[in-house]
């Protein structure tokens, strides 16, 4: 049964060589990450980070994450 075979058909996704020892670490360098990859567009970042936006708020205090200026 022939089928093709479609080229780069996985979304783009934030990718993270894994350094971090620590599950906490790793959550918060992935949040930067989203973060800044959209621009601090807290809707989209939640909505990339598959959380709810409440549940991003909460992190980003939980972390200490500053928005650059």
């Amino acid at each position: 049964m022939p089928y093709d075979v479609v080229e780069n058909s996985v979304p783009k996704k934030a990718i993270i060589y894994i350094k971090e020892t620590s599950l906490s670490k790793l959550e918060e360098t992935l949040i930067r990450k989203v973060l800044e990859e959209t621009g601090w567009k807290l809707r989209q970042a939640a909505r990339e980070l598959e959380i709810a936006r409440g549940t991003l708020y909460s992190k980003i205090r939980k972390y200490d994450i500053k928005r650059p200026i």
